[in-house]
């Protein structure tokens, strides 16, 4: 079940996808790389020079090029294995490569950024580890969807520490629910 984020970003990424299907030389895993590039180094990098607006909007075009790799693999019928955890392990480097820049750039803000560090990464441990012992993941509302817009709304607004607050609590939280349901079930 999608959430509402992907629902309103997949309303741009797979019209993208069905336009771009044909184009040979575009590739979901070089869609996959632009991603990472934009927004875990680039994105990053604007962050610590202080142009927290600016690095939110990279964060967003980032967000919708990780979308549109798997709608353009779908589109093609080529989704692989090779190509899912590409995707997943990038997409680790981003968040917390993101979440360190906020940090360097407001110091006073060690501890929520290592809590959302922790969580940003063990929400999607937490649902590869349950998959993984044949258990049905339940869905949570700390998405990466969910956790990119965090971060595009808090760098937009120039709070960075209240961000990390938010993506401390939100994404431990989902880690939390998510374990709970992996027990449980």
């Amino acid at each position: 079940m999608r959430g509402f984020v992907e629902r309103l970003n997949k309303k741009l990424t797979v019209p993208v996808a069905r336009l771009i299907k044909d184009i040979g030389w575009i590739t979901p895993n070089r869609i996959t790389f632009i991603s990472f590039l934009v927004s875990g180094i680039v994105a990053p990098l604007i962050v610590i020079q202080g142009h927290l607006m600016l690095a939110g909007l990279i964060v967003y075009v980032g967000a919708l090029l990780d979308s549109l790799d798997g709608d353009l693999a779908r589109e093609r019928g080529i989704s692989s294995k090779e190509g899912a955890i590409l995707d997943a392990v990038l997409d680790r480097y981003t968040d917390l490569f993101l979440i360190g820049s906020l940090i360097i750039y407001d110091r006073d803000c060690l501890l929520p950024g290592l809590f959302a560090m922790v969580g940003s990464s063990l929400v999607p441990y937490i649902r590869a580890r349950t998959e993984a012992e044949g258990k049905r993941s339940t869905p949570t509302v700390g998405s990466r969807d969910v956790r990119n817009l965090i971060l595009f709304v808090g760098l937009i607004l120039g709070v960075p520490c209240a961000t990390l607050y938010t993506l401390a609590i939100v994404s431990n939280v989902s880690a939390l629910h998510r374990l709970i349901h992996a027990l449980r079930s």
